[in-house]
This record gives structure tokens, sequence and C-alpha cells, in this order.
């Protein structure tokens, strides 16, 4: 273990040895091929793995590495605190915890955050303490290729590789009018969507139904009491102490990978169309196989759905999911009664997901968010507007994802926050050191959509003038003259842009916009079969 001195005031940065970071990667491409290799094998033997001193200095390098670092849990302690003995030592004493059995979680201690443009509404979170965050982070290591050989490609979130980029780009591929006749008539593949929300999902979902769905590949007792007891550790708020009967906390390290395993039970429901991985014989008396290669199984998956809509006349569902937030998309077999009837199987199977999610996770959807709606109408899907229309040129029927108005006017409310006349006290590159990273981020998220380019020029517009207006208030005696002189900076065009020393507004005009590319999303590097690393 290589350890980093930072200046006090700073988080301690450890970085784990090469070897270390080869056994691990070998273990998890072994976990990994035998899980994708049989989707029934149960791993009996993980909890070697677990508390190996390998994994546990691994994973204390992923929680320094983090910001949360500097957060304490409810015992009050930051990572800087709880190595002040060292690396080598706390690895020790947590391995020996762990397998002597004496290791027991702490509650986590909630904080509430408020929620980006809902005033009065807010997101709990729960933070563990440091010890638990390592001990989680172990556990993730070994679980998730585990389960990432059968989690679904329509699925997004919290994926090593995955961004909510990609689900949208997806969808827009989905979506993507086909040519068919003679004539190249465009025609839309998917008629109706079912946009669905989850009441809560995180903090109902039930903890049996979880470890039913866990213990399905991971057979180790250890390991899954060891799950079970970061789902009951509790929650602890204000000095009140909460059992918590149900859900997994936003906050830890493991819960996003729980949260999918759970969830899969959506994906299952659309395997024919998305995922075949297993295919019958009927003529074979039952005999199935096995499909392992990802290309063969999509192939499948294309003929399956193409099957079923031209040569067996039934509708097919095809979702796409990004955690709790997702979209079913319907398509009817073509003919005069094509889109009404696509509009009832919608219907139908919003009513069957609700039952689905209530029996299996004792979940709700909510009646009021989850909509049925045409895809030619804008569909909201992490953040964006998806919809088919107009090519405004050509004519064409394309898709477009679209910065929502909403959102660009939530983002002005914000900026305007930040030059509040309570402000006057502070200098104006006090200003923009808050302002800048929130425009790099929101532009950042909605590079890859539809006229981004332009949006973002009217925000660097009216940036510009908030500037000007706080300036003139803040000096109220100053000419403007004066003022350009102490704050304007005449760029090489001609244009006047503001500085206050070395710190001046991040310009939005200047991101790259382009359309997101599938490609471009990594392929986990325990997933990846080119040989492997010496331990």
């Amino acid at each position: 273990m290589r350890t980093t001195t930072k200046p006090q005031g700073t988080r301690p940065v450890y970085a784990a040895s090469r070897s270390d970071k080869d056994w691990l990667l070998n273990v998890q491409r072994k976990l990994y091929t035998r899980s994708m290799e049989n989707p029934d094998y149960v791993f009996d033997k993980l909890w070697g793995l677990v508390t190996d001193e390998r994994n546990l200095r691994i994973a204390v390098a992923r929680v320094t590495r983090n910001r949360g670092s500097r957060t304490a849990g409810v015992d009050g302690l930051t990572m800087r605190k709880v190595l002040i003995n060292g690396v080598d030592a706390f690895v020790a004493d947590a391995r020996a915890e762990l397998r002597s059995g004496a290791y027991r979680p702490s509650p986590v201690r909630r904080v509430m955050i408020p929620k980006n443009g809902q005033p009065g509404k807010f997101r709990a979170l729960g933070i563990p303490t440091v010890r638990d965050r390592v001990v989680q982070a172990a556990l993730k290591n070994i679980l998730e290729p585990v389960f990432e050989a059968d989690f679904y490609p329509t699925s997004y979130g919290f994926r090593p590789g995955r961004s909510a980029h990609g689900a949208l780009e997806h969808l827009r591929c989905l979506l993507r009018p086909r040519e068919a006749g003679p004539e190249d008539e465009r025609r839309l593949t998917y008629q109706w969507a079912i946009e669905g929300d989850i009441k809560a999902c995180f903090d109902n979902i039930d903890h049996h139904a979880l470890m039913v769905r866990l213990r399905r590949r991971v057979g180790d007792p250890k390991v899954s009491r060891l799950v079970l007891a970061f789902l009951k550790s509790g929650i602890l708020s204000e000095e009140q102490f909460t059992r918590s009967e149900s859900g997994t906390p936003q906050g830890g390290i493991l819960s996003p990978l729980l949260s999918n395993i759970a969830l899969g039970v959506l994906d299952e429901r659309y395997m024919r169309h998305v995922w075949p991985r297993r295919t019958r014989y009927p003529n074979r008396n039952g005999w199935t196989k096995t499909l392992t290669s990802a290309e063969k199984i999509s192939a499948r998956a294309v003929h399956t759905r193409k099957d079923d809509l031209s040569v067996r006349r039934v509708p097919i569902a095809f979702p796409i999911r990004y955690a709790d937030d997702f979209i079913i998309l319907i398509a009817a077999p073509p003919g005069p009664e094509q889109f009404e009837q696509a509009r009832e199987v919608a219907m139908r199977e919003k009513e069957e997901l609700a039952a689905l999610l209530k029996s299996e996770l004792g979940l709700e959807l909510s009646e009021t968010k989850t909509l049925v709606t045409p895809v030619t109408e804008p569909m909201r899907f992490l953040g964006h507007h998806v919809r088919v229309r107009r090519h405004p040129v050509n004519g064409l029927m394309v898709v477009a994802t679209l910065v929502p108005r909403v959102a660009s006017h939530k983002l002005r409310e914000r900026i305007k926050d930040l030059f509040r006349n309570v402000t006057f006290g502070k200098s104006l590159a006090n200003r923009l050191q808050e302002l800048n990273p929130l425009l790099r981020g929101w532009s950042h998220f909605y590079c890859h959509a539809w006229g981004a380019k332009q949006v973002f020029a009217s925000l660097d517009h009216y940036v510009w003038w908030t500037i000007l207006r706080w300036l003139r208030k803040k000096h109220r005696h100053v000419n403007m003259a004066t003022l350009v002189r102490r704050y304007g900076k005449r760029s090489p065009t001609g244009g006047l842009y503001w500085r206050d020393g070395e710190v001046e507004p991040f310009k939005m005009a200047r991101r790259r916009v382009q359309p997101f590319q599938l490609g471009w999303m990594k392929t986990p590097s325990f997933a990846i079969t080119c040989g492997e690393p010496d331990a």
C-alpha cells in the first residue's frame, strides 16, 4: 500500500498495489465467467474472497478516493481518524472482526438533502460509518461480477461503464422510424409508451424479496447474513433510532447494486424480447441451451421481436430502465387497428406491472406520475424530453432528445440565487467559483441533446446580464466605464466578458455538442475475456 501525504485539511489518498488490483481482477473475471456460463449456478464460497486482506485494502483505497471520506457516520470518525494507525492495522482489525463473527454494522446517519428545483422537498440520504463503507465496498467487489452477468443490457443505472446518456440513446434508437414499403414510407415500430414512476422505491423495497433474489446466486450463509445485517442496521436521525424494516438506504456503496438486484424482476418480465439467454426446443423433450455470447443473444432477441410482430402477430414490449426510472415501449402488429391496439396493450401492461411490483417487491406505481402516452408526444425520461417529430428542414420523422424548458428555467433560478442582493458582500470571483461547477455539470449533462447549442448560448447571455446587474447594484456609485475597466475583458473576437482576477464565467456555448454513441460505453474490465492477469 502506497500512501501519499497531503496538506492538513484535505483527505488522505491511498493507492492499492498493482498485485492487489491484479488479484481482484482475476477473481472478478472468474466469478463473471462462471455466472455467465451457468445462470443457475449458486456461489457457495465467497466469504474468503470478501474478507481477503487484498480485497479489504482495495476497498479502503476506493473509500478514500471518494469525497465522502471526509464525512463521518454516527461514530463521528472520518477516514483520516480511522486510519490514524495505518492502513495495514485497520485492515487487520476489520478482517479479524469479520472472520470472528463479531462485526456488526452501525446505524446509518440520516441527512436530508434538498431536491434541486423542488423547494420544500428533500431526499433522505443514509451515511454509513467509514468502517461500514469499507466492508460494503469489499462486498460489492465480489458480488458485482456475479450479478452483472444476470443484468440485462436495457438496465443502465449504477452499473460500471453505463450512464444516463447511454439509456437515452438506446431509447432514441428504438424509437427511430423504420423504412418500409415500395415508397419508403417512415413508420414507427413502437406506438405507445409507459412512463414508470415508483413511489419512494429505495425506501420501500421488501427485504425478504430482495434476499430471496440474492440467494438465487449467493449460497454462502455468511455473505447473505452480512448483507441482511446492512439492510437491518437501522437509521439514526436527530438522536432517534429507527428500525429499517424495508428499503435500501441511499448513500451506501452497496445500496445501488442491491436495488438493481431487486428491480431485475421488472427486466425479467420482458426476457423473451430483450435478453433470451435460454433457448428452448419443444421437439426435444424440453431440452434447453444457454447462450453465452452477447451478440447471439441480442440477435435472437431481434429475431423474436420480428417473429412475434410479423408472423405470430402478437404485441411486444421493450423496457429501458435507469435504476427506478423506466420506460416500457409497446408495439402492436401492423394493421388498421395498430395504434388503438397498442394503446389497449399499454393500459393493460401498466396494471399488470403495478401488480407485479406490489407482489414481488412490495412497491407501488404512482397513479398520477405513471403515464401512458403515444411516442409522438413528449416523454420525460432522465431529465430530457424524448419525442418523435418531423424534422424542421426535410420533414422526415426523426427522434430527438430535447432540453426541457423547465430545466433551463430552474437553472436560471439557481443562477439568480447566486447573485441575490444578500451576496453583495462577496467578490465576483467568489460568485463565479460557485457558479462555474454548476454550469459545467449542467452543460455536460445536456451536451448530447438536440438544439443544446442554442440553449447554451441563451444561458450564457443570461449569465452575462445577471453579472452586469449584480455589479451595478454592488457598485451603485460607479459608472459603466469604470466597471468595464475593472471587471471587463475584451475577447479576440471583440466581445466583452466579465472577469475577476483569473476567474471568469464558464462558457457553455463552447461545450462540444454531438449525439451520444452507444459505442462510447465501456465494458467492465472483469467482463473482458482477452486473457487474465497474473495474480
